[in-house]
């Protein structure tokens, strides 16, 4: 089922239709020992369980000065190896039946990790609930990673009292590649989350527009959001969708969905009025103030 809501705005142009896959088979989690990477690795572990998927849970070493290593790297693989069965057993007692695969490196993790993403369907880490998003366990901005990933990239921060189970998966699009795959993606994860899908098209309304630039009934602005779906629609016909048009920004609309998402999904390129709205500013913006889960897809 599809309903459908508008503000008032111009439509964008039309775009292709986004391919239909989405198939998560490799999930890599960024571990450390702070509660936030551990609450990416239960939501991680939660979609390998739906999915059927593989996990890679990775743990880097502290970065030590020269002179510190011979004595401090010991004890540091001690910690982690032990960290990381710890973490397997907890993604075992969720499901028996998952792959479990642990890796612990030298390498800086948000490097190892970059790297790891070449062959991963997802990466998911953690990060701090507020402030200038710095990942607790990677020493980089979120949004360092994000862009030197390969493959979408969760970045997770903990529940509001606000958000639960029942919250829908937020979808921002605009007519980039990068939302094409959003798109498929979203659908994907809304399925095996069994949980509706609000997709929007967000753009502030420029002063005049409507009157010297012939701004688009709402209707055709939906028509188009429909349109832009529609395949992925067609290939997950159990998932529940909304379309909404909102005369607003990207950051605004959907910073304020994700304080009931369970997920909120963006490409992470394009850019120019309307190629791109979700340009790498509003990528940004929302890395740092999203009010839960964002996935950013490439």
């Amino acid at each position: 089922m599809t309903t459908s809501t508008a503000d008032t705005a111009p439509a964008p142009a039309p775009d292709e239709a986004p391919d239909v896959g989405g198939r998560i088979t490799t999930i890599s989690v960024g571990l450390d020992q702070s509660p936030h990477s551990w609450g990416a690795l239960e939501w991680a572990t939660d979609i390998a369980h739906r999915a059927g998927a593989k996990i890679r849970i990775v743990h880097a070493l502290p970065q030590h000065r020269l002179e510190d290593i011979r004595s401090e790297n010991p004890r540091s693989r001690v910690i982690g190896k032990r960290l990381l069965r710890s973490a397997a057993r907890s993604v075992h007692k969720k499901d028996p039946a998952l792959t479990v695969d642990t890796v612990l490196t030298d390498d800086p993790i948000a490097s190892y990790l970059t790297t790891l993403t070449r062959t991963a369907d997802l990466a998911v880490i953690g990060s701090r609930p507020s402030g200038p998003v710095r990942d607790t366990l990677f020493g980089h901005h979120a949004t360092r990673i994000v862009a030197k990933s390969s493959c979408p990239v969760v970045v997770w921060r903990g529940q509001s009292e606000a958000r639960s189970d029942a919250g829908a998966v937020v979808l921002g699009i605009d007519d980039s590649e990068s939302s094409s795959r959003a798109i498929t993606l979203a659908f994907y994860l809304a399925d095996i989350l069994a949980t509706p899908l609000t997709a929007m098209h967000t753009e502030a309304p420029v002063h005049g527009s409507a009157v010297h630039s012939g701004a688009a009934p709402e209707d055709d602005r939906l028509d188009w959001l429909r349109a832009r779906t529609a395949t992925a629609a067609q290939h997950h016909p159990s998932v529940d969708v909304h379309l909404h048009c909102l005369g607003s920004t990207p950051e605004h609309e959907l910073r304020r969905a994700s304080s009931t998402a369970q997920l909120v999904v963006i490409g992470s390129h394009g850019c120019g009025l309307l190629k791109g709205t979700l340009c790498r500013s509003t990528v940004q913006q929302l890395i740092h103030s999203a009010g839960g889960p964002l996935l950013v897809v490439p």
